[in-house]
């Protein structure tokens, strides 16, 4: 077995990621840096707006803060301008070079129409490490935890946007975890890594309920009351 340093940046979306911030990151010396869905966009664009020039910018960004990191930020996050349509893409960068990018293939029902699904899944490599990115919906579907056994991830990062539903027990809420990511991690023989975004003014309806699950169960999660509250999450990780 082995372990991993791993970041969960449980932020608003679309805020700038502070001196701070960087300095607090860079002292846990992490491997890998995972940001929420939708992270990577500009707020007056909107979460399904996209220029040529934002886009080109928040790609600067993100390889910017793999080589400040010194390790692979994935991406979170962001609309993709390609092939005369958008896709939702998730940019995975080691210490300032791009391992390569991932389009969103299952859709969450407001990006039906806006969003272009891709059309096949991805494994990374870093560290001695295959790692896969799934995004929000792609857990719903078994095809994706089956694919990431069959490529032999050891950890999936899961960026996602996750709606705030109103009065729900907790209980319900760690039910929920157990069947989609304890039951994903099973099937998939990996340590799954979902990170969410904050809510705030520019997206109210978020709760951020990021959490670390495997085979066994879940090894951490957001407590309630953290569940809008922004945090940078440093854990390590037992991975195969």
């Amino acid at each position: 077995m082995k372990t991993a340093r791993v970041i969960l940046y449980q932020k608003p979306l679309g805020i700038p990621v502070t001196k701070r911030d960087i300095q607090e990151m860079t002292e846990f010396k992490p491997q890998f840096v995972c940001f929420p869905e939708y992270f990577f966009v500009s707020r007056r664009l909107g979460n399904h707006g996209q220029t040529t020039h934002n886009q080109q910018a928040q790609i600067r960004r993100i390889k910017c803060l793999s080589k400040t990191l010194d390790c692979v930020v994935i991406g979170g996050t962001m609309p993709e301008l390609a092939d005369g349509v958008m896709y939702n893409t998730t940019y995975v960068f080691r210490s300032g070079e791009e391992l390569g990018s991932y389009r969103k293939k299952n859709l969450f029902f407001a990006e039906v129409g806006k969003i272009t699904p891709g059309t096949e899944l991805k494994v990374f490599n870093a560290y001695g490490i295959t790692f896969g990115v799934l995004i929000c919906a792609d857990v719903f579907h078994d095809e994706s935890f089956f694919f990431m056994k069959e490529h032999n991830a050891s950890i999936i990062f899961s960026p996602t946007f996750s709606l705030i539903k109103q009065d729900e027990p907790v209980e319900d809420k760690h039910k929920r975890d157990n069947e989609i990511y304890v039951r994903g991690a099973g099937l998939s023989d990996s340590v799954i890594v979902k990170v969410c975004g904050v809510r705030d003014d520019y997206k109210t309806f978020l709760q951020a309920r990021s959490l670390i699950a495997d085979v066994n169960g879940v090894v951490y999660r957001v407590k309630p009351e953290e569940e809008h509250t922004p945090l940078i999450i440093k854990k390590e990780i037992t991975i195969k």
